[in-house]
């Protein structure tokens, strides 16, 4: 009994990632039938008899016949097809109303329909979420994918912070440059630059950097970083970002000096911001990578000035003005919480803005803080805190743990460590309109185009191997772990993602592809007569063992990247 007891919790872990999987499989589907509802939209519109429209795929649950076409579900919902009288070269007859007997000009409109929906949706997509709001997920994963930048002074790719050790900091690089070029490649924004990175693990890579309005060239050698897929590379970078006063506690030492929420940070003791310094109880954990070494240098050179903060403060007064502020005020920590509701936590009694003073009786702060949690194991555990300055002390029981309890929290808790009552984050993020929030789709839209051309183009180069490509698993895969994870809006805005990916990958010259029947009806037109039924027949079909070849490929990679994760 005791030897099929860990077989049993293997197989009971794998069913909610099948689960979550199954579900994220459904968007993708949706794609593609609205797909396929462009090419039906637009046969019917053409005159062409369409035999079948199926919502899914796989034989047929229910169906009801309209016209000449049968309207049916399948038993497979992840997508569906469009089947035209005559679409295959092998039962063409020339008879009216088949897709081949349409004229050239309504044969194109079909096939190009399909791909105009999914850009449409893109499109609609990105406008509802930047209309609706973006957060710090959704921002930063539109930021990834195309390189959009939310902020005017983020149109090229300038260095924040750094790893002494890592491949940029030994080539020289330092918090501050601006990357202008690398391997004579212009770096406009970040999606650009950690493409470059990554398809050239150990390879000597000359950066051109403006550093002090003077341009110096460097060499960097991306470390290899080895995966089930092949090797990637990285040079422990991240990316600058302006530091503002996001929170203010009332009453604390910031308050009482002035600072307000809103103002930028630009120097602290005398030493230029160029990223938020991040003081969470998180830099001190022992698995941190190697960016919490920078975090802990911020925190200790503050604590290292005896007690006196000296900040430089940039303060819009009105319109196109600002102030140039300096505070000088003394240094405490305070580990603040914030409670998820129906939590744990909360349903112990705890609130936000509570300060964490103690557990089990043993005072802690941002830096032990992980050291006392490690001791506790599952007994219950006791909290102290300052609430309004009086002492309160909750107890936490692991057995009563909830499941309202989100991961990567303490039972319910975030920590966020307050330096002298303020917080520290990147600039807020913008607002739009209805209007601005359209064009900002349109501008994002059109980074994404870009961003995919830049892609095959290094595909087709041999920059980038297909094994780095994703297929229905993978992509079913990232979806998953957002809806797990993320914010709405970040979902929706990869949906959007992949729907642009869709049209363009359809568009490609492929003769199996809705860009490999543009491409046969363009010979069509210079040769003034389509291509022989049988030579159209042989492309396709050898096409179709090629795609599906690849496909093959890349499926097997995404399978072994999930087995992998779901193993450990």
């Amino acid at each position: 009994m005791e030897f099929f007891q860990p077989i049993t919790e293997i197989i009971l872990s794998i069913f909610p990632t099948i689960k979550a999987i199954l579900l994220a499989i459904i968007p993708l589907g949706f794609l593609i039938f609205i797909h396929e509802l462009g090419h039906f939209l637009a046969a019917k519109r053409s005159g062409i008899k369409v035999i079948a429209f199926s919502l899914g795929f796989g034989p047929k649950i229910v169906g009801f016949t309209h016209g000449e076409t049968l309207y049916k579900l399948s038993l497979l919902p992840f997508g569906g097809y469009v089947q035209m009288e005559g679409e295959n070269p092998s039962e063409q007859t020339g008879a009216e109303g088949e897709f081949a007997s349409a004229s050239l000009g309504k044969r194109a409109y079909v096939v190009i329909a399909g791909p105009a929906v999914n850009l449409l949706f893109g499109i609609l997509t990105y406008w509802f979420v930047f209309g609706v709001g973006l957060d710090a997920d959704s921002a930063g994963l539109i930021s990834r994918l195309t390189g959009q930048s939310f902020h005017e002074k983020q149109q090229s790719v300038q260095i924040g912070m750094l790893d002494d050790d890592g491949p940029a900091g030994v080539g020289g690089v330092m918090p501050g440059d601006t990357i202008v070029s690398i391997d004579d490649t212009p770096i406009t924004n970040w999606n650009i630059f950690q493409t470059k990175i990554l398809t050239n693990p150990e390879e000597e890579l000359e950066f051109v950097v403006k550093r002090d309005d003077k341009l110096e060239t460097l060499t960097v050698i991306p470390e290899a970083i080895v995966n089930l897929r092949g090797s990637s590379g990285q040079i422990r970078v991240t990316e600058t970002n302006d530091v503002f006063v996001s929170d203010v506690i009332e009453g604390s030492l910031a308050t009482q000096a002035g600072i307000i929420v809103g103002d930028q940070i630009e120097t602290i003791n005398g030493q230029k911001l160029y990223t938020v310094p991040v003081f969470n109880p998180g830099i001190w954990h022992p698995q941190i990578d190697w960016r919490g070494q920078p975090y802990q240098a911020y925190y200790n050179q503050i604590n290292q000035k005896q007690g006196s903060l000296e900040l430089g403060i940039r303060r819009s007064v009105e319109k196109d003005t600002v102030e140039k502020l300096t505070f000088d005020l003394p240094v405490t920590w305070q580990i603040t919480t914030f409670v998820q509701k129906k939590s744990t936590a909360a349903k112990a009694g705890i609130k936000d803005r509570d300060v964490l003073v103690s557990i089990n009786g043993t005072s802690v702060d941002s830096t032990t803080l992980y050291t006392e949690l490690e001791k506790v194991g599952d007994s219950p555990i006791s909290l102290g805190f300052l609430r309004d300055g009086t002492e309160k002390s909750f107890t936490i029981s692991p057995a009563e743990r909830s499941k309202k309890d989100e991961e990567n929290t303490f039972y319910g808790i975030r920590w966020t460590t307050y330096l002298s009552g303020m917080s520290l984050d990147r600039p807020p993020l913008p607002e739009f309109n209805f209007f601005s929030a359209f064009w900002k789709g349109c501008e994002t839209t059109w980074l994404t185009l870009t961003s995919i051309t830049r892609t095959l183009k290094q595909l087709i180069g041999g920059e980038v191997s297909p094994r780095y490509l994703s297929g229905p698993i993978g992509i079913a895969d990232v979806t998953s772990r957002m809806f797990a994870s993320v914010s709405v809006s970040t979902i929706l805005f990869f949906i959007g993602f992949i729907s642009i990916n869709l049209a363009i990958v359809n568009l490609l010259p492929l003769p199996i592809a809705d860009g490999g029947h543009l491409l046969f009806f363009a010979v069509e037109k210079l040769r003034g007569r389509p291509l022989p039924l049988k030579a159209q027949a042989i492309i396709q079909q050898v096409s179709f063992v090629l795609i599906i070849a690849l496909a093959l490929y890349i499926t097997w990679f995404d399978s072994l990247t999930l087995f992998d994760k779901l193993r450990n």
